[in-house]
């Protein structure tokens, strides 16, 4: 079975290395639009998803949106005495603009009170990794805009960011002083379960808990960025399956005649088949590795705000394109069922 399909490989190089390339290239399309998916999915909620709380509580009509819900800071009582509910902490958010002199960078401002377990350990503002480099270093101070408030930098952190903002942990008190106010945006809040969440509703009409993953899919713009290239990785597998299907189906065609011969000498239909599924697999492998390769290579000199490719995404990715490939290929295994080697020998001699 694999020295029938390895000589037919070797004896056509070119036919088969056409095949593999075309696969790399349909492969490396797919690693590239994953490599955004997961890169921009990131950039727009990876704050949130870095908090280690199972829930947060926004202001009922919020729509679970940081920057429209606002709460009383009364309610953190209420909520901490619904059965289910261990922590919980209040949050601010805004976005805003830091600058100092001619530098400047936009921020996912998340204040919390500083006993959170969570939150920053140092006094003043602590900026995500991805603000290094822009002229600010700890200890300058910036202003805060709008609000015009001076805030001092305390250090940089792995805080990740919203809205393509970078996350900037500061105090409670700070964020207030630059709204003006007295309330909090929403709170988190850690549970036993699910159905705290739903406790705290009924305890304190005026808020609209949900989970974390209701609120990372609720971050603006989140589901339409990540829905549109997932729709178009969508598209790419099921050209893949087509264009794999297509050319494997001629390349079948084509041979019928040797594959006619092979039969009329006592070949095996199992053993026809389980050559060209050799061949399919060997050659899509190769295709998938070569996209591999080439999409890696991408992330390096993509930036790292935009582009995230994990090792588990590509092994995802290409164990889903190998799926794809034979999927489309099948459609060509009924002609090696219906080869009538009498006929085909007739026609070819």
């Amino acid at each position: 079975m694999r020295f029938l399909a390895w000589r037919e490989v070797r004896h056509s190089p070119v036919r088969f290395g056409l095949i593999a390339g075309l696969v790399a290239l349909t492969a490396f399309l797919v690693f590239v639009l994953t490599g955004l998916t997961v890169g921009l999915g990131a950039a727009d909620v990876s704050g949130l998803e870095k908090l280690p709380v199972d829930g947060i509580v926004y202001a009922k009509g919020a729509a679970s949106d940081l920057s429209r819900s606002g709460l009383p800071a009364g309610d953190r009582a209420l909520i901490a005495k619904v059965d289910g509910v261990e922590d919980v902490q209040p949050i601010g958010f805004t976005m805003a603009d830091l600058t100092e002199g001619q530098n400047s960078v936009s921020a996912a401002l998340l204040a919390m009170d500083p006993t959170a377990p969570f939150g920053p350990k140092r006094d003043g503002v602590v900026l995500d990794n991805q603000a290094r480099g822009k002229g600010l270093n700890p200890g300058d101070t910036v202003r805060a805009q709008p609000g015009n408030v001076a805030l001092k930098i305390a250090g940089f952190a792995d805080l990740g960011s919203i809205q393509h903002a970078a996350v900037a942990y500061l105090p409670l008190a700070d964020w207030q002083r630059l709204r003006n106010a007295e309330g909090v945006s929403a709170f988190a809040v850690t549970t036993r379960s699910d159905a705290a969440l739903a406790a705290i509703e009924q305890a304190v009409p005026d808020t609209e808990p949900v989970t974390k993953a209701a609120a990372i899919n609720a971050v603006p713009g989140y589901q339409a960025e990540t829905g549109t290239i997932g729709m178009i990785r969508a598209f790419l597998y099921a050209g893949a399956a087509l264009l794999i299907g297509v050319v494997f189906w001629i390349l079948t065609l084509q041979k019928e005649g040797p594959l006619a011969v092979l039969r009329a000498t006592g070949a095996s239909r199992r053993l026809l088949i389980g050559a060209y599924v050799a061949q399919v697999l060997a050659t899509a492998l190769a295709g998938v590795l070569v996209g591999a390769v080439a999409g890696v290579a991408m992330g390096v000199v993509m930036p790292p705000t935009v582009f995230v490719l994990p090792p588990g995404e590509v092994a995802a990715a290409g164990a889903l394109l190998l799926a794809v490939a034979l999927v489309g290929a099948a459609a060509s295994i009924r002609r090696l069922f219906t080869v009538d080697p009498l006929l085909s020998l007739g026609r070819t001699a």
